[in-house]
């Protein structure tokens, strides 16, 4: 059996650049590994079968997790009924929350039967095989602290800000990614964060300067419709953060500290409130 953590991500900033003609949207972002995961096992068993601690989790060909599998397999070239995988996920994510829970799990799924068959692929087939499953993934292949632009697939390394800590916190509201982007109109969002900033914060290590810069185009967009979401800023930033955002499309929000005291502190009193979970940045997993 094969063991891999998921780990999810925080967007540090986020624009929408345009709707494609494909239908998906290109993005300009920076994407944030954190150290809340969730466990998969991945054990050889004919077919593919998805097992998952949370009910709500689709088991079928919907979940990102099955299309990953047979995204490889495809690659692979492998007989299905004949070998396959057992994928059991044990969920610490939430999900609907802007996280990547779903995408860390595909992510996960390719990494780990990469090393259940010996297939040995590098990075670059693995983020091949990721972008088939969907836009975030390629990031999850390997995560850390990147730029992503295109669809999700051009990804750039940045520089890990250490010693930086986050409470993200989850209203009582969910946010459909698919209706997120619809809100999006080409040319009526005037509205662009400066993604160059952030990129430049984190070369920098410039703590004051990142809490600036911090911005995501789907606030203006979401904040309308959830006014949920927009509470949970507002407690964040009650609790002394430096700053705080919506993460991906949402739902759920981060705030940022300088000290793991600060962040406890934050934790603690949010606790009673919300979901509610403390995080630091992490590397690269390769």
């Amino acid at each position: 059996m094969i063991k891999e953590k998921a780990y999810a991500k925080i967007n540090l900033g986020l624009d929408i650049i345009r709707k494609r003609s494909d239908g998906y949207h290109d993005i300009d972002t920076i994407m944030q590994t954190v150290s809340l995961y969730d466990d998969i096992y991945l054990k050889k068993h004919p077919g593919i079968i998805i097992s998952c601690s949370d009910p709500n989790i689709p088991l079928h060909e919907s979940n990102t997790a099955y299309k990953a599998a047979m995204a490889f397999f495809k690659k692979h070239r492998l007989d299905i009924s004949q070998e396959g995988v057992h994928i059991i996920i044990e969920k610490h994510i939430p999900s609907q929350a802007g996280l990547g829970g779903g995408s860390s799990d595909a992510a996960a799924v390719l990494r780990g039967l990469n090393k259940l068959y010996c297939t040995n692929y590098g990075t670059s087939i693995l983020g091949e095989l990721a972008l088939e499953v969907g836009s975030d993934v390629p990031f999850c292949i390997n995560g850390g602290t990147q730029r992503a632009r295109g669809r999700g697939e051009e990804l750039t390394e940045l520089p890990l800000f250490e010693k930086i800590y986050f409470v993200i916190a989850m209203p009582d509201e969910f946010v459909d990614t698919a209706h997120a982007y619809s809100l999006y109109k080409d040319g009526k969002s005037t509205f662009h964060p400066n993604i160059d900033s952030i990129e430049t914060a984190l070369n920098e290590r410039n703590f004051k300067k990142l809490c600036t810069c911090l911005n995501n185009a789907f606030e203006e967009l979401i904040f309308p419709e959830k006014p949920g979401i927009v509470k949970t800023k507002h407690d964040i930033l009650d609790t002394g953060a430096s700053a705080a955002l919506m993460t991906g499309s949402g739902a759920a929000v981060y705030g940022i500290f300088d000290s793991q005291k600060k962040a406890q502190s934050a934790f603690t009193s949010l606790k009673g409130k919300y979901r509610v979970y403390l995080a630091k940045p992490l590397g690269g997993i390769f």
